[in-house]
C-alpha cells in the first residue's frame, strides 16, 4: 500500500479549519460549514483532522511539562517567555508563546462535533465499522481534558459542539473539570471506548509519509486501558482508585505482551590502557529506543508524527530548538527514468517515462548560544545518586562488585556533554538522538515523533499504582529486578491436619526455591494481602512477556544480582526514609527505629528469619496479616519519582508527575505525615533544581522564593482565560 503524505490527509480537513485570535478558545467558530458532507458514516477525514490538531498541542504540552519541573533549568540565553514559565509567573493566556489553551479546546470541540454526528450503529457485513474510530475520538477527548486539568487545574467541561465563540460556555460550562472529578465526567465514555476496543479492535489506516520515512497509523492510537489507568491514578482518592489503575496498566501490558527489555540497556564498559583502568558509559542501546529504525513496539505505544518539512505537513521542531539545536530542513528530488513504480516512503509523481520522488530531512546542530534550556543540577544529582553496579568477572564467575560514581548510564544518553566553543556543555537530546556509543557525541539525528505513551512509562505508572495500593515491595521490583517469575515469589499452600485427620487450616508459605530473599524482599504479609485483595494480576508470571522482564533501573544502573547488597529494597528504602525525615526535621525515634528494622534484615548471610520480615506462616492458628508501613510507601514513591526522572526526563511528563505524587502524599491518612507533606515535598524538589549539591546534601539550601510560591497550590497551575 502506498503511504499517504501527512499533508494529503491532515491538511485542509476539519482539523485545520478557520482560526481566530489566540485569546479565544474556539478557533473554529462556525463549524456548520463542515457538516455538509458529513453523514456520520464516513468520517476518516474528520478523525484525521483531529489527529492533526493534536500535533498543534503536543509541543507546547511537552514544554509546559518540563519547564515547570525540577529536571530542566534556564540558561543565560533563555527568552522571557521560557523564563516566565519556569519561574511560575502566571501570565495571561495568549501573552506567552507557550500559553495557548485554545489549541486544546480546538481538539475537544472537533471531538465533540465528531461524536455528535458519528453513527456507531452503521454496519456492513454485520460489523459496526464506525465503533473502532469512535472509540479513538472518545479517548483523544479524554486525554486532552486530562492535559488541560494537569496544566490549568480547573477548566470548563463541554461535550456539545460549540458553533460560536459567544455561547457563554467559558463561564457557564456543563461542568468544571478538576483532577478530583474528571474521571467521573468521562468514565462512561471511556468504558464504552474500551469495550469497543476489546470487541472490534483498533482502526488501521496504513502509513503516513513524513518525507523522511513512514509512520504507521497503528503507532498513533490511544489505548483505553492506559487513559483510564491515568485518570484513576490522577484522582487517587482511595486504595480502590490505585488498584483499578494498576489493573488497567497490568491488563494493557499483559495483552500487548510488552516488556522492559534487556536489549535496550545503557551500560558501562571497562577499558584497560596499560596499567590504567577506566569505566566508560555507553548509552547507544538505550538511546536506540529513540531511533526511527528501532523496533517501535519496544519504543512507543502512542506517538505524534512530525513532517520533514512543510511540504509534507506540520514540523515539530520547537522543542529541539529550545534545547539548543539549530534546525535545518531540506528536501531532495530524484528522477528515475523509465519507471512507473512509486516509493513507499516519499511522495511521487510519475509519467510513462520517469518517476520523480521527493523526500525531506531535518538536520540538527548543537549551538550553545541557542540553548535556552538545559539539564538542571537537580537532574544531575538524581542520576548520580544511584551508583552504577559493575560486576568484575573471571571465567563467568563474579569476583568483585563495584559501585561506580559515574551515575546512571542513561544520563549520558539523555543529556550528553557536547564540545562547543563555550566548552563542554550538556545538551538535552531526547528529541535529537544519536546512535553513537560515545558519551561525547558530535552529531545528532532529529526524531520525527513525540511520544505520548511508551512501555517503560506504563511500567512506572504500574509501580506507582501498586505502591499506593499497599504493595511497596512489588512496586520496588519494577524498579530493580523486574516483574518476572524468576524474581517474584509465589505462595505455597500446605494443609495441616489435627489428630483425627480433619483439615484444621491452610497455612501459606513463600515458595522461595528460586528466589533470593535479600534481592527481592517481598515478605509473606504483602503476598498474602496481594493474593487476597488484588485478584487482577498474577505476579508469579510464568507466561510472556513477564518471563523476560528486567527492572526499569537496570536500563541504566547495572543488572540486579544477589552479589549487589547495596541496591536492595532494605537499603534504599531505609535511606530514603531517613533522608526525608531529615529534610522535614522530623527524625523521630519511630522513624529511626523503622529504618534500623529494615537495615537489620541484611545479615551477613542474608536476611534473618523472622526478626524483621515474615517469610512464612507456621502458626497453627490463622495468622494476623500486617498492612504496609506508610513510611515505606512514601519512600518507595520517592524512588519511583527518581526513576521517572532518569527514564522519562524531558519527555513532557515531569510536572504532572510531581503534582500527582504530591497529591498522593497530601492524601495520606496514616497520621505519619502533615497535611502539606506532598506540597512541601514538591516545592522543595523544584526549588532545588539550580542547587549544585548531592541529592539530600544540605537540605535547607534551596530557592526560597520559588519554594514559597509553590507552597500555594493555586500557583502550580496556569491562568485560565478570563481568570
Amino acid at each position: 500500500m502506498k503511504a499517504k503524505s501527512i499533508l494529503g490527509l491532515f491538511a485542509l480537513l476539519l482539523g485545520l479549519g478557520a482560526t481566530t485570535t489566540s485569546c479565544e478558545d474556539m478557533l473554529t467558530p462556525d463549524l456548520n460549514r463542515y457538516a455538509e458532507n458529513f453523514n456520520g458514516k464516513d468520517t476518516v477525514n474528520f478523525y484525521l483532522g483531529i489527529l492533526a490538531n493534536v500535533q498543534d498541542v503536543v509541543e507546547q504540552n511537552t514544554l509546559l511539562g518540563e519547564l515547570r519541573g525540577d529536571l530542566a533549568d534556564t540558561t543565560m540565553f533563555t527568552s522571557d517567555s521560557i523564563a516566565d514559565i519556569a519561574n511560575f509567573k502566571r501570565s495571561a493566556d495568549g501573552e506567552n508563546a507557550l500559553l495557548n489553551r485554545s489549541a486544546y479546546y480546538k481538539v475537544i470541540n472537533q471531538c465533540n462535533f465528531y461524536l455528535s454526528k458519528v453513527d456507531t450503529l452503521a454496519s456492513k457485513n454485520s460489523i459496526y465499522y464506525m465503533r473502532k474510530e469512535a472509540a479513538q475520538v472518545m479517548l483523544i477527548r479524554a486525554w486532552t481534558y486530562m492535559q488541560l486539568v494537569q496544566n490549568y487545574g480547573r477548566v470548563p467541561y463541554i461535550t456539545k459542539p460549540v458553533h460560536s465563540a459567544n455561547t457563554g460556555w467559558e463561564k457557564n460550562p456543563e461542568a468544571w473539570a478538576t483532577a478530583d472529578n474528571l474521571l467521573d465526567l468521562v468514565k462512561s465514555d471511556l468504558e464504552q471506548a474500551l469495550a469497543y476496543e476489546k470487541s472490534y479492535g483498533l482502526p488501521n489506516y496504513g502509513s503516513f509519509n513524513t518525507g523522511a520515512g513512514n509512520i504507521q497509523h497503528a503507532n498513533m492510537l490511544f489505548r483505553g486501558d492506559l487513559v483510564l489507568g491515568d485518570l484513576y491514578l490522577l484522582r487517587g482518592a482511595s486504595k480502590s482508585d490505585f488498584s483499578k489503575a494498576a489493573k488497567h496498566y497490568y491488563d494493557y501490558l499483559k495483552n500487548a505482551a510488552a516488556l522492559v527489555s534487556a536489549s535496550y540497556r545503557a551500560s558501562v564498559v571497562k577499558f584497560r590502557l596499560g596499567s590504567t583502568e577506566d569505566y566508560i558509559p555507553y548509552s547507544s542501546n538505550w538511546t536506540s529506543l529513540y531511533s526511527e529504525s528501532s523496533n517501535v513496539s519496544k519504543r512507543s505505544i502512542t506517538e505524534v508524527p512530525s513532517a520533514a518539512n512543510t511540504a509534507f505537513g506540520t514540523t515539530l521542531t520547537r522543542i529541539p530548538a529550545i534545547f539548543g539545536f539549530d534546525i535545518h530542513s531540506s528536501n531532495s528530488t530524484t528522477t528515475n527514468e523509465n519507471s512507473s513504480s512509486s516509493s513507499s516512503s516519499s511522495s511521487s509523481s510519475s509519467s510513462s517515462s520517469s518517476t520523480t520522488t521527493t523526500s525531506g530531512k531535518i538536520s540538527l546542530k548543537a549551538n550553545y548560544k541557542h540553548r535556552q534550556v538545559g539539564p538542571s543540577q537537580r537532574f544531575n544529582a538524581i542520576n548520580k545518586n544511584l551508583d552504577y553496579v559493575f560486576y568484575e568477572e573471571t571465567a563467568d564467575v563474579i569476583t568483585d562488585v563495584k559501585h561506580l560514581d559515574n551515575g546512571d548510564a542513561r544520563y549520558y544518553g539523555t543529556a550528553p556533554e557536547v564540545v562547543t566553543e563555550g566548552g563542554r556543555i550538556r545538551f538535552i537530546q531526547k528529541f535529537g538522538s544519536t546512535s553513537s556509543g560515545n558519551p561525547w557525541p558530535t552529531s545528532f539525528s532529529f526524531r520525527y515523533v513525540i511520544d505520548l505513551y511508551r512501555t517503560n512509562q506504563v511500567y512506572l505508572r504500574l509501580a506507582e499504582a501498586l505502591n499506593r495500593s499497599g504493595y511497596p515491595h512489588l512496586a520496588f521490583s519494577i524498579l530493580r529486578g523486574g516483574l518476572n517469575g524468576q524474581r517474584i515469589p509465589g505462595l505455597k499452600k500446605d494443609t495441616i491436619y489435627n489428630d483425627t485427620e480433619r483439615t484444621k487450616y491452610i497455612t501459606s508459605v513463600i515458595d522461595s526455591t528460586t528466589v533470593e530473599r535479600d534481592m527481592i524482599g517481598i515478605d509473606a504479609d504483602e503476598l498474602v494481602r496481594f493474593h487476597a485483595d488484588a485478584d487482577f494480576a498474577d505476579f508469579s508470571l510464568s507466561e510472556p512477556p513477564f518471563t523476560k522482564n528486567i527492572g526499569i533501573n537496570e536500563l541504566g544502573g547495572g543488572l540486579y544480582k544477589e552479589q549487589d547488597k547495596q541496591n536492595t529494597y532494605f537499603v534504599l528504602v531505609a535511606q530514603r526514609i531517613l533522608d526525608e525525615a531529615n529534610r522535614m526535621n522530623n527524625m523521630s525515634a519511630g522513624v529511626r527505629a523503622h529504618a534500623r528494622k529494615l537495615l537489620s534484615t541484611l545479615a551477613p548471610t542474608g536476611p534473618t528469619h523472622l526478626d524483621t520480615l515474615r517469610w512464612s506462616y507456621t502458626e497453627v492458628t490463622a495468622p494476623s496479616v500486617s498492612d504496609a508501613n506508610p513510611l515505606e510507601i512514601d519512600a518507595v514513591e520517592d524512588l519511583i519519582s527518581d526513576e521517572c526522572a532518569r527514564e522519562l526526563g524531558f519527555e513532557g511528563y515531569r510536572f504532572a508527575d510531581l503534582c500527582r505524587f504530591a497529591r498522593h502524599k497530601n492524601s495520606d491518612t496514616s497520621g505519619r505525615f502533615t497535611a502539606t507533606h506532598g506540597t512541601s515535598w514538591m516545592a522543595w524538589q523544584i526549588a532545588r533544581r539550580s542547587t549544585n549539591l548531592k541529592l539530600y546534601e544540605q537540605p535547607n539550601v534551596y530557592n526560597t522564593t520559588l519554594y514559597n510560591t509553590l507552597m500555594t497550590q493555586s500557583n502550580w497551575y496556569l491562568r485560565n482565560p478570563h481568570e
